[in-house]
């Protein structure tokens, strides 16, 4: 069984399907920065209705809305999606 991140927002519960066995450095990586507090207080920077939001950027803390949706973690990851042909830009992925 997969794990389950449940992010609690002012408009509800989100809850994601973490494929560690498909995307383990990536879903590793997500853990990780959830442990550390990473995604605390951050905003949804960028919110298309009916189709997609963004979030996820420590910029959002800060009141300079001219820097949301350029901040991170300070490194990068591997691109595993391109690994697997199992997973898709289907409704409800991550």
């Amino acid at each position: 069984m997969n794990p389950i991140a449940v992010f609690e927002t002012t408009d509800g519960i989100i809850e994601l399907e973490l494929f560690k066995d498909i995307m383990p450095i990536t879903a590793g990586n997500f853990e990780k920065l959830v442990s550390e507090g990473f995604y605390d207080g951050v905003k949804f920077h960028r919110v298309i209705d009916g189709f997609m939001i963004q979030g996820g950027d420590p910029n959002t803390k800060t009141p300079n809305v001219l820097t949301y949706g350029t901040g991170g973690p300070g490194y990068a990851i591997a691109d595993e999606h391109i690994k697997s042909d199992l997973l898709t830009n289907v409704r409800g992925t991550i």
